[in-house]
Formats: structure tokens, sequence, C-alpha cells
């Protein structure tokens, strides 16, 4: 049975019956099959040799004949290489008889086979006959004998030089009407130039030993050498060739050009001996990637060694060249060339279109884990983009099937822009970057798993997310759902990403009938310039049950936590509602009846604006009374603790950040501003606070007898070190961790009290270093030391450092000459075990006088 790629190929040529070319659409009505898939195949047989593609929208397809272009064989022809073969074929038509040329480049990058490729179109082209002669001369084959060179040029008369019995005719004679190439051209000697400007400008020249009779003769010229030509050709020689190409070695080919090169030898080869040849996707990725010194000639030489290496150990039916690090490489390791096959570049496409998917993969993931900013994500996708275009991953690329996903992700995109009021960042060009990759994507045989960059995106972005898959779920194309949400959400919502992750609050509004949610989602969101509301329309005979069943199946599709929730609707039971809706979170609950577009839009900038929802909430009772308003009475639903600090929600944020970092039990921590802090205790009752374990503050408050409030600073002391481990304790937090935490508490602290003092020395690195020391001093003289001492220790021994770096330590400071008793001998034989590592690091010496302070500081505490 025919693949059904060759059954494409038949009916295409049966369209060809009646017109010079078709496109895609025309072959896929024809054929019954999709478009998508039928520009695969077409691709496909494109990439076979078997048919020529003109323009680009819409692609058109033709047959090639055996009156193609002779250079449409050139590898590289329609790519790294097309303007050079517009100027071959420039030098071929110009009128009357075309012009010379020069082509320069490294040994072995193809200048002869690029002579006889110009000669030959201009066979086609009718402006010299079929018949006519392609004349090939070496000039190093000469270099050491000049006036050889010049007889075997210009011929020679009888007499010319001694063994000149005859008179004979030369090259130049022989090319007469065709061409003459004249490779390594800067050997000619000068003699021989002048000659040939001469013939160049005139068409006239004299044989060896003639000067009297010239001969005339119309010959073109293509010339060729390794070497640069100023300095070793005349320029009187030169000034007559007004066409110079340059070209590149095999290194500088494009990735695309290199793997094609490697096909065309391997074929070579495996059609020479008739077998079957099977080489590793390892093998072929060291031919691309080593330095060829002879260019393409080398390679073609090192893969006809490579097959004759492995032509004994191999089967009578297929030569198997592994590679040599991997000598048991699995089967799906292996590329097939056979003799008439045209599989090899595709199947070698779908190799590369994983290992470049799962480079994509990897560099996305580890940046994922790293937080870093979508915008080096988009940077990398990028990157990917301008790497596929340069590789053999493109043979499988389908561009029919990108334009008509780019209409399908532009008529998407533009449906949900509008409805969450993002339009004006889903720009056509990031949709057209998109659409590349996962145009890729589509044609990959076997993708990598994507599911844990999948975890931490939606843990990063689930707002975003949630707009991703709302876009995917806008059309029906055969796309591989995993992948299309990274993709897009890196390369078209980099921009707003950011903006949409910061909204705090869920909003959303349900109405009865219609479209009236969505259009009033759409005219809130398109003002607020960003997605603020979810909508809901729902019929006119829904229960509250299943509007609830609606919200909770949004809400757990959020994949993140919000500080509370805003429900709008247009009637029925708020009370109702209310109690169906609140049981389905775990935030503050605002619930309000009778939407109208002026309340949702106010409610809507509140939102954009960072209000927290107890404002929100207030300002909601002040709403005309034909609405009605309820929200969850309560500082949260979870365990939690109050941080709030008169200096502002700077601080509480730190101390929050500090307890959320040690604290092991599942609880809320809560920063107030202390004035709201103030007036949330005077207006409400202890069950408002039912679920609060204790406020931590930086002053004192009134407040209800059975909530435990307990100062910050309180907790230096004793008595309110013990308060904060008991609350702790009865938490469920273990003694470890509440020491951890109070450790980290006077480490905070002390950085706060001495940030301003120390000049040199940074606190975040060296209070650190000192609470070991203090450690050291605790363990070994087995007492606790109190909060409150260690933060004056704390404070005394950073300065104390500083000081001695700066060497700001007098010389009477220096002398301690007074006797010491045998306790403080012992505690300066201790300290200076305990400041080694720090005097070593710091390089300075902690004398007696600094140890006699710290050993009052001790002696006075411990009395």
């Amino acid at each position: 049975m025919k693949k059904a790629k060759y059954r494409v190929f038949e009916k295409l040529k049966q369209l060809l019956n009646d017109k010079s070319a078709v496109t895609t659409k025309e072959v896929a009505k024809a054929i019954n099959l999709s478009r998508g898939v039928t520009s695969s195949y077409l691709a496909q047989l494109y990439h076979e040799g078997l048919l020529l593609k003109k323009g680009t929208k819409p692609v058109y397809w033709q047959l090639i004949s055996d009156s193609q272009d002779a250079f449409e064989k050139l590898i590289g022809a329609n790519g790294s290489l097309k303007s050079i073969v517009g100027q071959c074929k420039a030098s071929v038509n110009y009128p009357p008889n075309g012009f010379p040329l020069i082509i320069t480049g490294p040994s072995g990058s193809g200048k002869s086979y690029l002579a006889s490729l110009i000669f030959k179109y201009a066979q086609q082209e009718g402006v010299i006959n079929k018949g006519a002669h392609f004349v090939v001369l070496n000039c190093a084959d000469y270099a050491n004998n000049p006036e050889l060179l010049s007889s075997v040029l210009f011929g020679y008369k009888k007499g010319a030089f001694t063994g000149a019995d005859t008179d004979k005719t030369g090259l130049v004679d022989q090319a007469d009407n065709g061409y003459l190439f004249l490779d390594e051209v800067h050997r000619l000697p000068r003699e021989s130039q002048e000659k040939l400007f001469v013939l160049l400008d005139s068409g006239k020249f004299y044989p060896l030993g003639e000067n009297k009779h010239f001969k005339q003769v119309n010959v073109r010229f293509i010339f060729a050498t390794t070497e640069k030509i100023e300095d070793k050709l005349l320029n009187t020689f030169l000034r007559r060739v007004p066409l110079k190409i340059a070209l590149p070695g095999f290194s500088e080919r494009p990735l695309i050009e290199k793997y094609q090169l490697i096909e065309f030898f391997l074929k070579h080869e495996a059609n020479r001996i008739s077998r079957t040849i099977k080489i590793s996707f390892n093998t072929i990725q060291d031919l691309v990637n080593q330095k060829q010194e002879g260019n393409i000639g080398s390679l073609a030489n090192e893969i006809k060694l490579l097959c004759a290496e492995n032509f004994i150990s191999s089967d009578v039916k297929a030569i198997k060249i592994p590679n040599n690090k991997n000598l048991r490489g699995s089967n799906s390791d292996w590329l097939v060339v056979k003799p008439n096959s045209q599989d090899f570049l595709i199947d070698l496409a779908k190799k590369n279109s994983q290992k470049y998917l799962s480079i994509l993969l990897s560099t996305l993931y580890d940046n994922e884990t790293k937080n870093r900013e979508i915008s080096e994500q988009n940077l990398i996708l990028n990157q990917f983009v301008h790497d596929i275009k340069k590789n053999a991953v493109l043979l499988i690329y389908d561009q029919n099937f990108e334009e008509f996903l780019i209409q399908q992700l532009a008529t998407a995109t533009k449906e949900i822009g509008k409805k969450y009021g993002i339009r004006k960042y889903l720009n056509r060009q990031k949709i057209c970057e998109a659409a590349k990759v996962l145009s890729v994507i589509q044609e990959c045989p076997s993708l990598p798993d994507i599911s844990n960059l999948l975890i931490l995106i939606t843990k990063h972005y689930p707002r975003t997310v949630y707009l991703c898959k709302q876009i995917r779920g806008c059309f029906k194309v055969d796309i591989n759902t995993d992948w299309f949400i990274p993709i897009f959400l890196y390369a078209v919502f980099d921009e707003i990403a950011e903006k949409i992750e910061s909204q705090n609050l869920l909003a959303i509004m349900v109405c009865h009938g219609g479209n009236v949610a969505s259009d009033i989602c759409s005219i809130v969101n398109e003002l607020c310039g960003n997605y603020i509301f979810e909508a809901f329309d729902m019929p006119l005979n829904v229960s509250n049950h299943e509007i609830a069943e609606k919200i909770e199946l949004y809400i757990r599709k959020q994949g993140r936590k919000y500080d509370g929730t805003i429900l709008l609707f247009d009637m029925g039971s708020l009370s109702n509602l209310y109690k169906e809706v609140k049981e389905l979170l775990n935030n503050d609950l605002l619930v309000i009846n009778n939407l109208t577009t002026e309340i949702a839009l106010d409610l809507g900038l509140q939102i954009q604006q960072n209000k927290s929802f107890k404002k929100i909430a207030e300002k909601a009772e002040s709403y005309p009374s034909t609405m009605s308003v309820k929200y969850f009475e309560g500082i949260s639903q979870k365990a939690n603790i109050i941080v709030s600090c008169m200096s502002g929600e700077g601080l509480a944020e730190e101390i929050k950040r500090i307890l959320q970092k040690v604290l092991q039990t599942d609880v809320e921590i809560i920063t107030m501003d202390y004035h709201e802090l103030k007036l949330t205790l005077q207006r409400h009752d202890l069950s408002y606070f039912k679920n609060t374990n204790f406020i931590l503050t930086t002053n004192n408050v009134e407040h209800q007898k059975e909530l435990d409030v307990l100062n910050l600073y309180d907790i230096m002391d004793e008595n309110g070190d013990k308060m904060l481990r008991q609350l702790l304790i009865e938490m469920g937090e273990t003694k470890e961790n509440i020491d951890k935490l109070t450790n980290e508490l006077l480490k905070f602290f002390t950085i706060g009290g001495i940030k301003g003092r120390l000049r040199f020395l940074n606190p975040d690195v060296v209070i650190p270093e000192i609470q070991e020391i203090v450690m050291k001093f605790e363990n070994y003289y087995h007492v606790t030391l109190t909060n409150k001492f260690k933060l004056s220790l704390y404070m005394h021994l950073a300065l104390m450092l500083e000081r001695l770096m700066l060497n700001q330590t007098s010389n009477q400071e220096s002398k301690d000459i007074r006797e010491k008793s045998k306790e403080e001998k012992d505690f300066y034989h201790v300290a200076g075990k305990i400041f080694h590592n720090i005097e070593q690091k710091y390089n300075l010496k902690i004398n007696d006088y600094e140890l006699s302070l710290i050993y009052e500081l001790f002696k006075t505490n411990s009395e």
C-alpha cells in the first residue's frame, strides 16, 4: 500500500494536468484531507525533491521537470546561496555575451561544482549551444612551468620552443562558444594574466610563438581561487572581472544545509554500494559539529570512510555506523538511509525537534525554579524560535498550519482579550511567535513530559494560566494542550502576567438570562485595563445550588489563595446564596445583590488600586438601599496571628516573613495597620477574633481581656519571652522551633538597631556570625541568656569587631596589666578559642581589654 504522502503526490499530478501550479487548499479538497495534514505531506514531498514551491500566501506547488533550473539541485540555492545563485544567473544572461566571474572560497567549498552548474544553466537558457564545451584547467598543475602553462592555455606555433614540431591549439580554442574554467587562477604567471585580460577585452589572443596573426574566439570565463585575489592577481586583470563571489566553508553554512549535505553524501554511498545505511543520531551530530578542514570535500571523504570501515562488519543488507561513544545505541538512536528513500531528513528533523524541545523545556523549568522574571522566559522562547529557523526542525515545520493557527489564535485572543480587558497586550507579533513554536510541537513525534513545569507556572501565574486555558478552549485545533499553556503564557502574556497576578481579591459576577454578566464584565475589565472580574451568564430558572457549583469550579481552577471574595449578582435570595458560597471559601466574602454596571466599576477600580477587603466592604455599606450587602464578620476563618506595628506595615511584613519562615503549624499571618487594628478591636467583639491565637504589636493597645496581645519588644524580657513560648506551645510548636523563632527575631531587631551605627561591616552578614559565638558561650557555660541580654551582647560584639577592624582601639585600651582571677583567666582562654575563626576571617586580634569588657557583661548578667 502506498504511503499517504505519495497518494497526495499522485492527486497533485492529476490536478496539474490542467494548470501549471496548485494551492494546498485545492489539493486538500481534491483528496478529502484537512489542509494541515495535506500541507505536511506536500512539505515532505518538497524536501524529497519531487515538488517545487513558489510564493508564500498562498503557497503554489509545481512538479519538477527534466528541464528544471540547473541550480535547483544545489544545496542552499534557496537558502544561504540564494543571492550567489542570482548573481551567477546574471553573469550568464547579461547581454550580449554575459560577463566573467571569479569564485573564491576555502578548499572543498564547492567552487568547481558551482562552475559546472553555471555552464549547465547557460545551456538551459540557450545562451550557448547544447554541444558547447566546458573546459577546465587547474593552473596549480603547471605552477612550476609557466611556459608550459601558457602553451596549454593558448596553444603554440610550430617551432615556438624545442619539441614544438607542429601547430597545436590550446584550451582557449577548445572553449570557443563555451566556457573555460580556470581553477587556482592565482597560479597564473603575470604574462598569462596579461594575455588573458586582452582576451577578455577583445576576444583576441596570440598562440605561443605567434606575433602577427591573432585568433578570435567567443569564450565565457569562470575563475576560482582559494587565495585573497587582491594579493595574487593583477589589478588590470581583476578590473575585467566584474563579479566576485565568495563561497562559505562548511562551518559557515546554516545547520539545515549541513544536514542536507550529509544526507546527499550518505545517499550517494547507499546508491553506489546498493546497501541501506543505518547511522546513529549522535554520529550525525558529530559530523555537523566538528570542524571540517577540507569543508564539503572533506565531509564527503569522511562519510565514505565511515561506510568503508563498517562495510565488512555489517550484514549483507545494511551498513551500521554507530557512534564511537555509544556503540550500542538504542534503535531510537538510528537514522536509516535507503538507496531510493527520501525520509532521512524528515526523520532527522523529528529527532532534532525532540532534542531542541527537551533543551527548551529544561531551560524554562530551571528558570522557573529560580523564580526568574517572565521576560527572561520570553527571551528563551524567542531564542528557540530563532534557532529553529536555522536548523533541520524546519523540515517538519508546516507554514500553512502556522498561518491557520495564527488565525485561530487571533480570533480566540480577541474574544478573551475583550472579555478580560487585556486586548491591547495580545498583539499579533506575539501570537505569531507562539504559533511558530506550536507548529513545531505539532509535528514532534514524542514530546517531553511538561507536567513539572506546568505545576510551577500554575503556582506562579495561576490567574494567567486560567486565561491561557480560556483561550485554548475557544478553538478546536489538534494541538497539545499541556504545551500550549506555557508557550502561550511566555510568548503572549509576558508584559501583562505580573499585573494580572497582582490582584489579591477574587471577584465574580453572576446574572440570569442572556449575556448580561459577560457584557458588564467586559466593560468593567476594559475600563480597568486588567482581568478583574469573571462573569457567569446563568439561565433564568437556575438554583442557588447550581450557581454555587459553578463558582466552586471556578475557585478550584484558580490554584491560589485570595484575601477575600466579592460576589455580585442580579437577583435572588442574598442570604441563601451567601450561605451556599461561604462554605466554599476560607477567606472573607462580600455578597452584593441587584448588580449594576456603575457599582461593578466602582468595585473594580477599588480592587485595581489594591484596597483591602475590609475597606471595600465598609464602603459597600454606603451603597444605595436598593442593593443588599452581606459580608463575613470575621478576621479570618483560619487559625491566625495578627501582626501590627505603629511604624508602618513594612515592619509588620518583615515580622510576618520571619513567622512564616519558621512556624510549622498551619496558621495565617495577618498584617494590619496600627490604626486599623485599633478600630477593628473597638468595633468588634471577641467572636470576630475567634480564630486568632494572639496579636503581636509594637505598642500597647486596649483590647478584650480574653484576647492575648503581646508587645514585640516585651519578648526581649524574660516574662515576655515566657509568654510567647507558652502561646506557641499551645499552637503546637516544638521547643526547638520556638528557639529558632526567637533567634530570628533577635537577629532582626539587632540588625535594625545597629544598621545606622555600623559604617563598615554588613549587619546581615556579621549578626549570624555573632549569634554562633554567643551560642558557643551558652553551650560551654551551660547557661541560657535572656533575649534582652543577647540583644545588648550582639550590638556590643558587632561594634567591637568594626572598632578593631578600623584599628580604633587606643594603646591604653590594648594594655590590661591588672591581676586577673582564675575564673577570668579561664574565660579569656575559652573566649580565645571561640573567637578564633572570626579573628582569622577578619584578620584581627581581640585583645585582653576587649575580652575584659565581654567578661564584665557576662558577669553582670549572671549576677
